[in-house]
């Protein structure tokens, strides 16, 4: 299966709206996962109208995960089905909602973000399809679990054409490829244009996995729910989303490094039984 993070420096570039946008067009049943450990935007912002009428709920996710299994010694892809809602504007995504607070990031830890990782790593549909993952690590952090981004096929850092954003990402970059190979790293360009990816793609060194238009209506539904979190039929920015979300998804599901995804050293390694792919 995949596994693709998005992660983004300061100012809210989109990072969390483009893979919504992702999930919505992925060719396939796929997990949406909310790993942001400052607290979940996906389930408030896009499906927020679902929660508040009690068909969601935000304390089924990330935290339910890890109380149920903070006694487990491995990773088991076999616990996290019970912990991931279907999403009713796009039944074919799979949501594991995210932390309400920072303060429950804490009581996680990276045993818990590593039993979850492994999790992530192998999910498989309640019919017991493999299916892929999109994971919204939020903005990155001290606090960011470095588990799934070290298991992740690829991580793209999520950036808008302009100075305030592509100053906001070098850091981020920089700190990733220490730790992440150059070929598992790469740029999520939001609200952009042909010049303005470009410009982003000179002014970073990295190429652009993901490229998503400006479509301010559009990206409402996935940011702030409008239409009760039902995308449109037609849309720049739905059209660009079911092209890349084929294209990621023929490039990464059969992925096989040779390499353990999960590094022994995120974690003592008996949390690691099942974290290659």
């Amino acid at each position: 299966m995949a596994m693709i993070v998005i992660v983004s420096g300061k100012g809210s570039p989109g990072g969390t709206t483009t893979l919504a946008a992702l999930a919505a067009a992925w060719p396939v049943p796929v997990l949406l996962a909310d790993c942001d450990p400052a607290g979940g935007d996906l389930a408030p912002g896009w499906l927020g109208h679902w929660v508040v009428n009690g068909f969601l709920r935000t304390d089924v996710g990330v935290l339910s995960h890890f109380i149920a299994t903070r006694h487990a010694t491995a990773g088991d892809p076999a616990t996290l089905i019970e912990h991931v809602q279907a999403v009713p504007p796009a039944r074919h995504v799979g949501l594991l909602s995210g932390l309400s607070t920072p303060g429950q990031h804490t009581a996680i830890g990276t045993a818990g973000w590593t039993r979850l990782t492994v999790a992530l790593a192998a999910f498989r549909t309640a019919a017991g399809h493999p299916a892929d993952a999109l994971v919204d690590l939020g903005r990155f952090s001290s606090a960011t679990p470095w588990p799934v981004l070290l298991a992740a096929d690829l991580v793209l850092v999520a950036v808008r054409p302009t100075q305030r954003h592509v100053l906001a990402a070098r850091p981020v970059l920089a700190e990733l490829a220490e730790r992440i190979l150059p070929q598992r790293l790469g740029l999520a360009v939001c609200a952009t244009t042909p010049a303005g990816t470009r410009e982003v793609r000179v002014a970073l060194g990295r190429e652009a996995a993901v490229e998503v238009p400006m479509a301010p209506r559009t990206a409402a539904v996935f940011s702030d729910g409008i239409d009760g979190g039902t995308p449109p039929h037609r849309s720049p920015l739905l059209r660009t989303a079911r092209r890349v979300a084929r294209h990621l998804h023929s490039t990464y599901h059969s992925y096989a490094p040779s390499e353990p995804r999960i590094p022994v050293a995120a974690a003592p390694s008996r949390l690691l039984s099942g974290g290659t792919r």
